[in-house]
């Protein structure tokens, strides 16, 4: 997108303004249609997925994911109907047929958006969060249909590095910390892709005949890759602990007590996998069953969070990053942190506010976080021949709900007070102290808020089991589903 070249003392705005989406040479010239195309491909699957379920489900004695509730069970509760909505629409077009399958496709998307940050590191000698994997595909159908592309900016944590990576396992170099910082980038990267790998390949090979066909042999050797999977799991969890206290590019505090929180659910997660493990392993009957779902579900649910860093917090930057083409400069700055980054760099910015688009970027991956948690959830839902979900299931499935409803909540006064910060910010100076003070950083203070819902709400729940108690017995839905008889 051209714009111009005055210096950033001239008076002019030097950011490219909004892509117009009645515009020719702005969808089509400036490649503003990869956003269409991508709505569009959205669009195709959702049909297609929709038509093969309800052709699919519409002739079987099963239960039906598309289940309705009969005039006797509490109609009247309007959050349990606008649950089932939402998941007819989000959830249940999206739920793999396999898990095998569904780590897969998981293993793949991340591996292939997180690469892009190692080759920036060799041949652009700087770390950098890219867009390109996933604007790179859209940008050449664009090219192939005679279109032009959205030129991708990157997230840069780093200068220029004139010196080679590290060597591996070798010792961090005693200077400054922001010299230090692609020793830790280096091994975070590593232990993260490692950890990525193994915790696939132990999921996936959770399924029958996937270590061996004899069931003795195959939880032997389930028992101990999941070891092994344990050890990189601790060294991929200390390394985070080590780079937030680093905190080696300065983020605000806002965003280092965000990383604690990340660091806390990982340490949970991790415990209650091990302790359901050892429990299954010393249970029996019915009791092992349900310590052995327990198991799988924190250890899914744990993989989902702890790779958020190769995945989703990439997917959510290139969502913000692609939305922020078609708003104005201003609110670009607000929720894209390449261009709050980039801008500030080039003197037409402020670098200040660059937590602004971090948060929201956190904030996003949780919500992605919790669609990939529901989608498993789903797949549990059902055995193979067809039963009811167990109660343990449906307890998981209604804490996500909770979960998703508190930081709703919460995120419906913050956007808005991070979007009119600026100008809250200056009605406060009419204000006496310490009223101006509060005032003029409602913003930061209600995204404090915000931190605590979406990385601390798990110790909520545990501190407080009434607070949860009472948003389970708010928004509960009645799942117990129908059977859908055959004709």
């Amino acid at each position: 997108m051209a714009f111009g070249s005055a210096s950033p003392d001239s008076g002019v705005d030097l950011r490219p303004p909004a892509l117009n989406l009645t515009s020719w040479d702005d969808m089509c010239t400036e490649g503003g249609i990869t956003f269409i195309i991508f709505l569009t491909i959205f669009a195709l699957y959702m049909i297609m997925r929709c038509w093969y379920l309800a052709k699919n489900w519409s002739n079987k004695t099963v239960t039906s994911p598309f289940y309705s509730k009969s005039e006797e069970q509490d109609q009247s509760r309007f959050f349990p109907r606008v649950i089932e909505k939402i998941e007819d629409i989000l959830i249940l077009p999206f739920v793999p047929r396999a898990l095998d399958s569904f780590v897969m496709w998981i293993f793949f998307g991340f591996f292939i958006t997180t690469i892009p940050m190692a080759i920036n590191r060799y041949y652009k000698k700087s770390w950098e969060n890219d867009v390109f994997a996933l604007q790179g595909p859209l940008n050449l159908i664009s090219h192939l249909f005679g279109c032009g592309m959205l030129n991708t900016t990157s997230i840069p944590y780093t200068e220029v590095l004139e010196e080679n990576p590290p060597p591996l396992f070798s010792q961090p170099p005693k200077s400054a910390k922001y010299e230090r910082i692609d020793w830790f980038l280096f091994f975070h990267l590593s232990i993260g892709l490692l950890w990525l790998c193994a915790a696939s390949l132990q999921i996936y090979k959770n399924k029958v005949g996937g270590w061996s066909f004899e069931r003795g042999e195959h939880w032997k050797t389930h028992r101990m890759f999941g070891k092994v999977s344990l050890f990189i799991a601790l060294l991929h969890t200390f390394m985070i602990m080590y780079i937030t206290l680093e905190n080696f590019v300065n983020q605000r505090l806002i965003i280092v007590i965000g990383y604690w929180g990340m660091v806390y659910q990982s340490v949970r997660l991790l415990y209650d996998g091990t302790k359901y493990a050892s429990l299954t392993a010393r249970s029996t009957g019915d009791e092992k069953k349900r310590f052995k779902k327990l198991h799988e579900m924190n250890m899914f649910i744990l993989y989902v969070k702890t790779i958020r860093g190769s995945g989703t917090i990439r997917i959510s930057a290139w969502l913000l990053w692609i939305v922020g083409q078609f708003l104005s400069p201003d609110m670009r700055d607000i929720i894209d942190r390449s261009c709050c980054q980039t801008y500030a760099e080039q003197g037409i910015g402020d670098a200040s506010t660059c937590w602004k688009p971090v948060f929201l970027n956190l904030f996003m991956t949780n919500f992605i976080n919790d669609w990939l948690e529901l989608l498993y959830i789903h797949m549990k839902i059902h055995d193979d021949d067809g039963k009811a979900v167990t109660a343990t299931v449906r307890e998981e499935k209604q804490l996500i709900w909770a979960k998703f409803f508190v930081r709703v909540i919460v995120i419906i006064p913050t956007f808005p007070l991070l979007i009119f910060d600026d100008s809250i910010s200056q009605w406060s100076l009419n204000f006496p102290q310490p009223f101006q003070f509060i005032i003029g950083n409602l913003a930061e203070i209600s995204a404090y808020g915000m931190v605590i819902a979406l990385f601390y709400i798990d110790f909520l729940f545990d501190a407080v089991p009434k607070c949860y108690e009472s948003i389970q017995g708010f928004i509960q839905p009645d799942d117990e589903p129908m059977t859908v008889k055959e004709d």
